[in-house]
Formats: structure tokens, sequence, C-alpha cells
């Protein structure tokens, strides 16, 4: 189910530095029936090291991604947010493409198909790529074609015989949950011609570092990723990385272009930027990572420490979002369902089902408003102004949000 990993993802070096330890936690996404609680195992080692050699920050262990994936909670969100980001997203890189008709479009890991609705809309013809059956047969029940499989070089010979090459291809937050990064470009070659271009949507190592975003580190994100690290990997590839787009979505992300070098398009100056902050910071140096350290223990003390402060007052508190994030805060600061009453989600996969770990119960997002708790942790962060405007009602009923990063904090109501 878990093994050590001995190389660098990216680069291939040995030189991997462990920088923190967050101890053994549950599969992130295992959200699981109350009955089955007391027959649950599965709590493995989750580590984050650096390598020395590029910077890309990783954990130093690998879980099966058949274990990980076969049946998956996570869709793709449908907040106003990611409305927004999708759909500029979406007119940049038909922008930028360089295509002279709407391109071939393929998504490798498309969830619901969500982003491939859009290109569909500008007349693109689809394709998505979902592992997970679950999930994928929601995209095929919402009209955009889906091939239920991993993507990988083996798989990718298979589809270009039968379906052909992409124009465009697409991963949005897929490239840190593969192990095999290799084989990754190798599949992206098979399903490739020389004008196409290959954008993945990742977090951004410059941004985890700033934020403490250490609730991002899960089994299923292997990778933390840096331009130069995107550099090391498709060096001695047909590959080459041609541009950066910088992203506040999701606490943090870059928009990365990789192009063929027979393409002859070239390099963006916003490669060398985001190199140039990159060496400033050093992130290929375990010393560097020594604050960041700090900062995630101090989050650790603070966040239960205001929770059962409150909790002593009388104060009842609910978590909002059921986020893979959240699981990993809630497990690695202790708070379990002593400590919060319930999390609302509107994920129907994870609703009267428990959080993994803190066995919390997740309830459907109506609970807000009926139940009207005196604070809501959000766990979902990353969409937090969003959920503060939009719940102004519970604010204005007294209740309160508490943000837990950078540092944990009660938010003020501004009528």
């Amino acid at each position: 189910m878990i093994r050590e990993v001995t190389h660098c993802r990216t680069c291939g070096s040995e030189n991997l530095a462990l920088v923190l330890d967050l101890g053994k936690t549950p599969l992130a996404n295992d959200f699981l029936p109350p009955e089955e609680v007391s027959d649950y195992k599965t709590f493995l080692p989750l580590r984050l090291c650096v390598c020395r050699n590029c910077s890309l920050a990783q954990l130093a262990d690998t879980v099966s991604p058949d274990v990980l994936y076969s049946h998956y909670a996570y869709v793709t969100s449908t907040s106003r947010t990611m409305e927004v980001h999708l759909s500029a997203q979406r007119e940049h890189l038909l922008m930028v493409g360089g295509f002279a008709r709407p391109p071939r479009v393929l998504e490798i890991a498309s969830n619901t198909g969500i982003y491939l609705k859009k290109f569909q809309h500008a007349g693109c013809e689809v394709l998505g790529i979902e592992p997970a059956e679950n999930i994928g047969r929601l995209a095929i029940w919402e009209g955009v074609p889906t091939r239920l499989e991993f993507f990988n070089g083996a798989t990718a010979k298979v589809l270009r015989q039968e379906w052909g090459q992409a124009d465009l291809i697409l991963g949005r937050h897929v490239f840190a949950h593969i192990n095999d990064l290799p084989d990754l470009i190798a599949g992206l070659e098979a399903v490739s011609h020389p004008g196409t271009v290959v954008a993945f949507e990742v977090p951004y190592l410059v941004d985890f570092f700033k934020g403490c975003e250490f609730d991002t580190i899960y089994h299923e994100h292997l990778s933390y990723i840096s331009a130069r690290a995107i550099e090391a990997l498709v060096a001695n590839t047909p590959f080459f990385l041609q541009r950066i787009d910088r992203y506040p979505i999701h606490g943090g992300c870059i928009l990365f272009h990789l192009r063929h070098r027979e393409s002859k398009v070239h390099v963006h100056e916003s490669v060398a930027q985001a190199l140039a902050i990159e060496s400033q910071m050093r992130l290929d140096d375990p010393a560097f990572w020594q604050p960041f350290v700090k900062r995630v223990r101090k989050v650790q003390e603070d966040l239960p420490a205001l929770v059962r402060r409150l909790k002593a007052q009388g104060k009842r508190i609910i978590g909002y979002g059921a986020s893979a994030k959240g699981n990993t805060l809630l497990n690695t600061c202790g708070l379990t369902a002593r400590d919060l009453d319930y999390i609302i989600d509107n994920t129907p996969f994870k609703q009267n089902k428990v959080a993994p770990g803190s066995w919390i119960p997740v309830r459907p997002p109506e609970g807000l408003m009926h139940d009207r708790p005196d604070y809501a942790l959000i766990l979902a962060w990353n969409f937090g102004p969003e959920i503060i405007q939009r719940e102004k009602a519970y604010q204005e009923a007294g209740g309160r949000f508490i943000l837990p990063l950078p540092e944990p904090r009660v938010v003020d109501y501004a009528r």
C-alpha cells in the first residue's frame, strides 16, 4: 500500500532531505459510514522532504494510486470563485495557444467534466480521462466524453490509436498526484504533436511556503511544485517550459505551459521571473525550511487552544467544508468530534459520513442557518473570502467564522 521514496520525482536525484514530519494520518478522502469506523486501520506516514538538487518538495512515501483513486470523494468545486477562474483560464489558453481553429482538448483527471464543458461551449472537441469511475460517470451523464482509466505512457499509446492527438492538453491539480512523472511526459509525447500546448495548473511551492499551507500535505499530493523542478523534469525530453501564469486560486497556483522543442516558440519572460524568485528564496536548502516548520508547529498549538477555549466558554463550533486539506488540519492538530459538532459540505459523496481520523459527522450545508452554531471553522479556507461574503445572514445572526491559516483567528464581521 505504501513505500518510501529514494529518488526525486522530477530530477531523479537521491539528494533528498526530510523537512517536516506530520506523523501518521488517514487517507484524506476516506469518508466512512459511522458503522465502519471501528474497522478502519489506514493511518500512514505523512512526511515532506525537499530535493537539494532541483527544489521539488515532495512526500517521502507513496501510496498506491489504486487505493487512492478507484473510488473518489472529491469533485471539482462549483463555487463562484471557481466558475470565474475556469472561465478566465479557458479564454486565456485559447488566446495564447495560437490555434488556427478550435482545438481538440484532452483533460487528464477531468473529474466531473466541469472544465471541459467550458471548452465544449467554445466549439472544441473534448475528451476527459478520469480513473475514478464514480466521478467519471457523472461527467458522461453530463455529456462530456470520458475514458474511465489512468493516464500513463501505456494508456496514452492506445489513446493515440483510438482517438488521435490533442491540440491542447490540460491537467488541473493532477500533476501533484502522479508519482512516475517521467512516464507522464512519455504519455504526453504520445498524444501530442509539435504544435500542442500542454497546460497544467498546480499549487505553487512559493505560495505554499509563504502561506504556511501545510494542510495541503496529504497522501494524494505527492509533489509541491517549483518552476525549477519542472525544468529539471523536462530536460532531455521533447518538451520545454515555455510559460508560467500565476493565479490566487487554492492559496496560490501556477499554470505552467509545456511546448515541443520543435515548435520554435520562444520562452516567455515569466519563466525567468519565477526562477529568479525561487533562487532568491533558496527553496532547495533544508535550513531555509526551518521557519516554515516553526510556523506549522505554532498553528498546531494555537488552533486547538482557540477552539477549546471557545468550547470551555460553552460555545458550539462546527467545520465549514469537508475538504481533504481540512482533514490534514484536523488530524495533525488533534481536533475531533469532541471539538467540532459536525462539518457542513455540499458534496453528496461526503454527507452522512464521518471525516477520516477526526470522525466528525458531515452534514448538508443547510445546517448552518437551521442550527446556527456560534462558530464555524473554515476548513476550505481557499474559498474563505467567498464563504464569508456569502454567509452574511449567519454572521448577522451572531455567528462567527474562524480562519486557520496562516495563523488561527476569528473573523470580525464587517457590516
